[in-house]
């Protein structure tokens, strides 16, 4: 409490200057933000389809060189990933973000001495490809949680944000939302109530809900647990609101994440595959024809 009356001093006396995208946060109680990042969107009104994910990184895997149908944001949660792009490389480390730009050709890798996880968000216009590979790479990076959410028409001037929030047992929180939110739970167990609907939530498991929406969140285990939350925003608007009541004409909107722990890019399993099956029918073609 005296924190909070020293910050509202100090910004009347102007003493604290906040720019429009830094990131300013008193945390709340039983409640710890892990990494945060923010970015304007690019061609917001076209955007149809949010899709998250919690990637991890061995040391010395590479993404293939590839590049994304839409807009995607990066944020490093543990690690280092470097971002190769142009011949360039550029390291980034825990709580450090970029953006890909759409059919921007690029590799990402952890050239670390431990694993690295990244959160990444695509923003992708209606009927678009993710990912199209431009490359190979001997050691890939797994998708360990996936969801996709369709999203509401953003305005003009939309921004992201993305954050990795670290909830202790005991948390409860109470709010709406200033804009679309996504979440995926990325350790422990959580219960939330999303416009009068409650589910409890493990990790991979996602849910969203719409600006303005009462969300009751809880942790009732003996665990803490971390959540992976991205924010589709109209400029300036606040991340958490008074919440409105319960809208019943607007369902439950959970979405169960896809458990990938499998290899990154599914195109390149797929081609992988395609050869063996070709190779193995062109034995037996031989085969049958000695016979």
């Amino acid at each position: 409490m005296r924190f909070r009356r020293l910050v509202l001093l100090l910004g009347t006396l102007g003493l604290i200057t906040i720019s429009p995208h830094a990131s300013f946060v008193i945390a709340q109680e039983g409640s710890k933000l892990i990494v945060d990042s923010r970015f304007d969107i690019v061609d917001a009104p076209s955007q149809a389809e949010l899709v998250q994910q919690v990637v991890d990184f061995p040391p010395d895997a590479w993404t293939s060189p590839h590049s994304h149908g839409g807009q995607a944001i990066n944020l490093v949660l543990e690690g280092e990933i470097t971002l190769r792009q142009g011949g360039v490389d550029k390291r980034h480390t825990a709580g450090q973000s970029w953006t890909d730009s759409t059919g921007q050709v690029h590799a990402a890798g952890n050239t670390g001495s431990g694993k690295a996880r990244l959160l990444t968000n695509f923003l992708l216009p209606k009927e678009v490809k993710q990912t199209t590979v431009e490359g190979t790479s001997q050691l890939q990076p797994s998708v360990t949680y996936e969801a996709r959410f369709p999203i509401p028409t953003l305005t003009a001037d939309a921004e992201i944000r993305q954050q990795a929030i670290a909830l202790e047992p005991g948390w409860r929180e109470s709010k709406g939302y200033g804009g679309f939110v996504a979440n995926i739970v990325v350790d422990g167990e959580l219960r939330f109530t999303i416009n009068g609907s409650e589910k409890s939530y493990k990790g991979g498991e996602a849910w969203s809900a719409r600006a303005g929406l009462p969300v009751n969140g809880e942790n009732l285990s003996s665990n803490g647990a971390r959540i992976f939350t991205t924010y589709l925003l109209p400029k300036g608007a606040s991340l958490s609101v008074t919440p409105g009541p319960v809208d019943p004409k607007i369902s439950d909107n959970t979405t169960q994440a896809n458990d990938l722990g499998s290899v990154w890019l599914w195109p390149t399993l797929t081609i992988a595959l395609l050869a063996v099956i070709t190779a193995a029918g062109a034995t037996l073609l031989r085969r049958s024809r000695a016979r």
